[in-house]
């Protein structure tokens, strides 16, 4: 049996696969690539739609008789949709999409047990709107057949996906996005897992409006190199977009792709730097440049350190990390295409499945099981200062001493405790100036002839091996806005 983790982003749905054993997939979930677009195409006076890579292109021919706002605006509401007989709702457009989407996720795998659904942002606001869409969103699955145990925010499950052990506990993180009509803010406070405390969404500024500009800019720069319109034939202006788009997403990769335009005459291309792609991007960075930084602004922690996470849509924006790195707001990374999907499936992959769609849990964040602590019916969560991540390289010598800032420590034959502040109780000291009073981070404990971890109060371990500890085995730690590396060595007598 497996887990099945589903990322509903409207520029492409994702699917990855947690089996029993550990090990996971990216689905195919298009002819050509592993995300279905949420685009809708209806021919003229017809009820049929087609969906996916098919219809995004089709949409670029008849703009009128596609709708891709399905699930971004997903209601009971009656869409504006051409070509059609009838009038249809976002939500009958979805239950169709959903029906393609089922389909095809059961082509790629079988016996899946539980499904977790990460969901946009704005899906889980406290509002009826949210409700009524995490409502349909339910039904149209439970009468699918689909074992949904889960719902989850989209932001949330990715950060999970790449794990938390770099994250210190009160540490802020601003997670950036790009869906296909919007762009989407979310701010998470670390603290037993991850807490959403802000959410913003932008619907003037979508990756959609963004490829556009792009595609526009760069047919402009194709006409003046080749003397070509792209304008001139349907299908080869299809195509055009088709390339650019995908360009989009590997640009960063490549650092330059090539665009070809072939008639029956001859054939064209342009040669696209990522330069190039920056200087075409520029307005749109710095948009999403302030959008960030007022959000930074505003739901930072004073002068503790933050994080800025960017999904792999907003990373696709040439120039967007460099830009937002040049602010000085901290540490800025950028997620894989998948992680949302990895990160709800990981997520959920212990999770009962329920017997109605009423007890499904959904999830604004991310709570971690903290150890209590406390005697009798007054039981209170430890507070963590840091984290720690053990990282093994499977050797076979016992350690002897402990490496910190270019400095060895011996280990001895007793406990060893390493702690941040002041204090004789410790053998050494990460930090000395982190809080006003000293706190233990760890102990390495000698239990017969092997040393092996313990973890403290002050502490989560992430990662916990119950192996004993080798020369080469290192510890990362993670104390509010400070990282630290500790080495185990074995020197020769």
């Amino acid at each position: 049996m497996a887990t099945l983790g589903i990322e509903l982003s409207d520029v492409g749905v994702h699917g990855v696969v947690i089996n029993d054993d550990g090990s996971t997939r990216t689905l195919q979930l298009d002819s050509e690539s592993e995300r279905l677009p949420a685009y809708a195409f209806s021919g003229s006076n017809t009820d049929t739609l087609v969906f996916g890579s098919e219809a995004q292109e089709l949409g670029q021919v008849f703009p009128r008789r596609v709708n891709s706002s399905f699930i971004d605006e997903l209601s009971l509401q009656s869409t504006n949709f051409e070509g059609r007989q009838s009038r249809i709702a976002y939500s009958q457009i979805a239950y169709k999409f959903f029906t393609e989407l089922v389909g095809r996720l059961r082509r790629e795998v079988e016996n899946v047990e539980r499904v977790v659904v990460a969901v946009p942002g704005h899906y889980l606001e406290q509002n009826e709107i949210s409700e009524q869409r995490i409502g349909i969103l339910l039904g149209i699955l439970n009468d699918l057949k689909v074992p949904v145990v889960g719902v989850v925010d989209m932001a949330a499950a990715s950060l999970y996906s790449e794990g938390l052990w770099g994250v210190a506990e009160g540490e802020r993180m601003f997670h950036l996005d790009l869906l296909l009509h919007a762009t989407h803010i979310t701010v998470f406070n670390k603290r037993f897992g991850l807490e959403r405390v802000y959410f913003s969404r932008q619907p003037q500024n979508g990756f959609h409006s963004m490829q556009e500009r792009f595609a526009n800019a760069l047919a402009s720069r194709f006409l003046k190199q080749t003397s070509f319109d792209i304008t001139e034939d349907r299908k080869i202006e299809q195509a055009f977009h088709a390339q650019t788009r995908e360009m989009l997403f590997h640009l960063g990769k490549t650092g330059e792709a090539s665009l070809e335009v072939s008639t029956r005459e001859k054939s064209r291309q342009m040669t696209v730097t990522r330069d190039l792609a920056a200087l075409d991007l520029a307005p749109y960075v710095k948009v999403l440049t302030q959008i960030l930084l007022r959000a930074v602004n505003d739901y930072g922690d004073g002068d503790r350190p933050v994080q800025v996470i960017l999904s792999e849509r907003a990373a696709a924006i040439q120039g967007l990390k460099e830009s937002i790195i040049a602010q000085g707001v901290g540490v800025v990374k950028q997620l894989p295409a998948e992680s949302a999907a990895f990160g709800a499936a990981n997520l959920g992959k212990t999770w009962d499945v329920p017997d109605s769609i009423e007890d499904v849990r959904v999830e604004t964040g991310i709570n971690l099981d903290v150890p209590q602590e406390g005697e009798g019916e007054l039981p209170h969560p430890r507070v963590p200062v840091g984290a720690i991540r053990l990282v093994k390289q499977g050797k076979s010598l016992n350690p002897t001493h402990i490496v910190c800032d270019g400095l060895a420590y011996e280990l001895g034959t007793g406990d060893f405790i390493i702690g941040f502040g002041e204090s004789e109780d410790f053998h050494l000291v990460v930090e000395r100036d982190l809080t006003p009073s000293p706190a233990e981070l760890c102990r390495l404990k000698f239990e017969d002839d092997r040393w092996i971890l313990a973890e403290s109060k002050s502490t989560i371990i992430e990662s916990v091996s119950a192996s004993s500890l080798r020369a080469g085995d290192s510890f990362e730690v993670a104390l509010p806005g400070r990282r630290k590396q500790l080495l185990l060595i074995h020197c020769i007598q």
